[in-house]
């Protein structure tokens, strides 16, 4: 699998020259939600490149491998549970332009419960879609979830099914915030969101692989607990213990990442 990615260029220009990215970063448990708009440009300037480059290598790995799933289809349409500031959402646009020439339209419902996130995302999705042969449509979801409830009304006003599902570096924080208790986070967003997948969709579940503070256990083994109490199967994933992403960018020539994903399917 491809894991070396240079952000585009008018992509690097946009986030750091126009809408003010700053580069810093944190290892710490991440709880995005809360900040405020310094914050989420020091995000932008982070974790943007890197969750760019993750999703596309793992999207053109699966596309590269699964392409057959996608000669009927003309159109996809995506959730993205958290999206920030849009990253992933780009990334994979790009992996489906290159590597699925039959697909024409996209349909993009991103949700955040950060407003500034989602101002940014808007900003970053306005621009892609004036670069790109994709008609693409977004709906965005601004929502915080605080609980189990909030996840079933947020389930219960989405309207149809979706092909693909993804969630990018931010159930970790569930986990952090202890938002559905004791219980494991990747467990209640699979059990919840498998049945709004299209029968041959699919969900991609991708994190930080580092040991959480609040769960007392490293978020890949958090991670697979929760699949493993979800009706799926696993049809592709990163090996080992997680997998390494360079991004290069202005700011960083080998911006690396290290995140455990899986991707999956319900029974």
């Amino acid at each position: 699998m491809q894991d070396r990615v240079t952000l585009p260029q008018w992509l690097d220009h946009l986030i750091f020259e126009q809408l003010g990215a700053k580069y810093q970063r944190s290892n710490a448990d991440m709880t995005v939600i809360d900040w405020d708009k310094k914050d989420v440009l020091n995000y932008l300037g982070t974790y943007f490149p890197r969750s760019y480059a993750e999703a596309y290598c793992i999207f053109t790995e699966f596309f590269r491998t699964g392409a057959d799933r996608y000669t009927e289809k003309t159109e996809l349409t995506v959730f993205d549970f958290g999206c920030g500031t849009g990253g992933e959402i780009i990334g994979l646009l790009s992996a489906i332009s290159e590597r699925l020439p039959q697909i024409n339209n996209v349909h993009v419902a991103a949700m955040d419960g950060n407003h500034h996130s989602l101002r940014l995302f808007e900003s970053v999705i306005a621009e892609y879609t004036t670069r790109t042969r994709l008609r693409v449509s977004h709906r965005i979801i601004p929502l915080t979830i605080d609980d189990f409830y909030d996840l079933h009304v947020m389930n219960s006003v989405l309207s149809g099914d979706f092909d693909i599902f993804m969630s990018f570096k931010a159930i970790c924080e569930f986990v952090t915030k202890e938002r559905f208790e004791q219980q494991n986070a990747y467990a209640h967003i699979a059990k919840t969101f498998l049945p709004r997948i299209k029968g041959d969709g699919i969900m991609v579940l991708a994190d930080v692989s580092t040991y959480n503070n609040v769960s007392q256990e490293w978020l890949p083994m958090v991670m697979d607990e929760g699949i493993a109490q979800s009706q799926s199967r696993v049809l592709l994933r990163n090996e080992g213990y997680n997998q390494t992403f360079t991004v290069r960018h202005q700011k960083r020539a080998n911006d690396i990442s290290k995140i455990a994903w899986r991707i999956i399917q319900k029974l």
